[in-house]
């Protein structure tokens, strides 16, 4: 028999550990959304702010909700330790499934595989990163291993059910493991199987309906389109353009990409799962063993028919999850419940192919490569990592700010909409350019606009400070980007936001002393605030705009395998213009003659030819 409070209490004091020793996290998604969300919906700002986040400002914002009030009110090291300790129940559970994987060993062989096993599962380079963190990932990879555990002893499929149903709700991205589970809930006695997929399905729409529902009837009554901004091409809101947004940054182009997965991330390579370093050889390893059991089967009679009924529920459901999360996305953090299980799944095939004595030491030598993997050549934290503080998001906020309400523009990638919360409560946000960018003549925006005339500053921290001043370049910038609306920055009228951690207390000087002496990033942390003032835009820098703007929509009508239907809104690019396609991870852009498809994160180019030939119509074969 298992004993449960080791099981639960050792990964915890571990991931508790880890988290003192690996330093606040401050990832870019927390400065972009992670506390924002949770804001919003608590303070019923639908209305009020527009975009403040980018797109991800809508997504459901009820999972982010404990993060923001841990780290509301309680210390940082207190609320880092809270989530560790939620996030070590992944651990807790991979050690449950292989306690059941292994029923058929002797007691001792039996603990030991199962421990080797919830090790590799929990030697991902991608999950230690988000452990204590304000990512979301972590925490729901809990319910469904938990659902899946439910569904291996074919035990309470409703309850399995809204396991999945709740991780599908608060991350619309997990909905594709609740359809691998799905043939689980079918596959118990033959008696009940139709009762327990019935039951499934109702526990997974009933926590999706409770979980999600209230979102996105609020998203459909204000915008039009319940997910929005996503699937617009289907909701037709007229707030955003209609399409569909996408991300394919790491999902394999063809099936040989798909199948080479395996060996690709063993590789130090950082584009191809994860946003940060993360080689995993496990995968690998898994392939091999997978392809040797296959081999050896005619010759060993049976070896795959050895594996129980658990083992097959647990394999399937790997496999399916894999084969959708490659299918779709194939981030890392997407799909942490793959790369948890992968360590399992490994730890049972190496036990069926080889001798017990052989497959403990082959195990125990991967573990102790793979943990050197993610110890050495992994980052700790996703983004940025801080040294412990009393606050976990410590911004010294001027009197101005929350004293008197304004609508703040911002126009940076990085919106850093973490400082929202913390300004006037009547002020305002909108991240005009930025990820996705919002039409100038946007009705939401303009409304905006009125509301505060006379109050209206720019935010971000390309606009830091120097004896009181922005930079000439950042105000170039600035002044280009908001002249669409007819503003400019005046430097003359600006405050800043500082980060200014306080650590002098006992708990954080605790925990740095077992972090180690680390620097601040206040200057990447900082932000500042100027106002705005009437400008009148140079007619010819707007006809010049247009008639790119024309060019730049022919170029995505008739190029449609480039752009895969993503559109996008002319905008300055130094003495150019560009049009920005996240999802793609590339800008179209110009000198005035000149067109490319820029592949930033590849440093490649795709030439469309020049626009004097697209004007002319010359150009329509270029994309083919």
């Amino acid at each position: 028999m298992v004993r449960r409070a080791p099981v639960f209490l050792v990964p915890a004091v571990v991931c508790a550990l880890w988290t003192l020793a690996a330093g606040k996290d401050v990832n870019w998604d927390l400065l972009n959304y992670h506390y924002y969300v949770a804001y919003e919906l608590l303070g019923g700002r639908l209305q009020q702010d527009f975009f403040a986040a980018s797109a991800q400002s809508y997504l459901n914002p009820i999972g982010y909700v404990p993060f923001y009030l841990l780290a509301s009110g309680w210390h940082s090291v207190l609320a880092s330790l809270s989530l560790a300790a939620l996030h070590s129940l992944s651990i807790a559970l991979l050690y449950l499934l292989a306690w059941r994987l292994f029923a058929h060993l002797p007691s001792r062989d039996r603990r030991v595989l199962s421990l080797l096993a919830a090790a590799l599962g929990a030697a991902s380079a991608v999950f230690w990163p988000t452990v204590g963190s304000s990512f979301l990932d972590p925490l729901l990879a809990v319910p469904m291993l938990a659902g899946l555990l439910l569904l291996v002893d074919t035990r309470r499929p409703a309850l399995a059910g809204a396991l999945f149903g709740a991780a599908s709700a608060l991350k619309y991205s997990n909905a594709i493991f609740a359809l691998a589970a799905l043939p689980l809930a079918f596959a118990g006695p033959r008696a009940a199987r139709l009762r327990g997929g019935l039951a499934y399905l109702g526990g997974a729409a009933l926590a999706f309906g409770v979980l999600a529902g209230p979102w996105l009837v609020l998203l459909a009554r204000e915008f039009g389109n319940p997910v929005f901004p996503l699937m617009n091409a289907w909701f037709q809101s007229p707030y955003a353009p209609p399409m569909n947004l996408m991300s394919d940054r790491f999902t394999p182009r063809e099936l040989t990409g798909a199948l080479a997965f395996p060996l690709r991330v063993a590789t130090l390579d950082t584009s191809l799962y994860s946003e940060t370093l993360a080689p995993d050889l496990r995968f690998a390893a898994l392939g091999a063993l997978a392809i040797a059991l296959a081999a050896l089967a005619p010759w060993r009679r049976g070896a795959l028919g050895r594996f129980g009924a658990a083992e097959w529920r647990v394999f399937a459901f790997f496999g399916a999850a894999l084969t959708l999360w490659l299918a779709t996305s194939a981030n890392g953090r997407y799909g942490l419940v793959v790369l948890l299980l992968a360590g399992l799944c490994l730890a049972r095939a190496a036990e069926r192919l080889l001798p017990l004595g052989a497959a403990r030491a082959a195990l125990a030598v991967l573990l102790v490569v793979q943990a050197a993997l993610v110890l050495l050549a992994a980052p700790a934290r996703w983004y940025v990592t801080e040294p412990w503080s009393r606050d976990w998001l410590p911004y010294a906020v001027p009197e101005r700010a929350l004293r008197e309400p304004a609508l703040y523009l911002t126009v940076e990638e990085q919106p850093m909409a973490v400082v929202a919360p913390l300004f006037h409560r009547d002020s305002s946000f909108v991240n005009f350019r930025g990820q996705y960018s919002v039409p100038g003549d946007s009705p939401k925006l303009a409304a905006l606009l009125a509301r505060h005339r006379g109050q209206l500053r720019a935010l971000g921290r390309g606009l830091e400070l120097t004896a009181g001043r922005p930079s000439a370049q950042a105000l170039r910038f600035y002044d280009d980007t908001l002249a669409r609306i007819g503003y400019r920055v005046d430097p003359g009228e600006c405050f800043a936001v500082p980060w200014r951690p306080e650590a002098a207390d006992l708990l954080s000087r605790m925990a740095n002393a077992l972090a180690g002496e680390r620097p601040t990033h206040a200057g990447m942390l900082s932000v500042a605030s100027c106002a705005l003032r009437a400008a009148t835009r140079d007619p010819a820098v707007a006809a010049t705009e247009r008639r790119l703007s024309v060019l730049f929509d022919r170029i995505e009508q008739e190029c449609r395998g480039l752009f895969r239907g993503q559109r996008a809104i002319t905008e300055a690019l130094g003495s150019g213009w560009s049009r920005y396609y996240p999802g793609l991870d590339a800008r179209l852009e110009s000198d005035g003659e000149r067109i490319v498809l820029n592949h930033y994160r590849k440093m490649t180019e795709s030439d469309l030819g020049r626009a004097s030939e697209w004007a002319a119509g010359k150009r329509a074969a270029a994309c083919r």
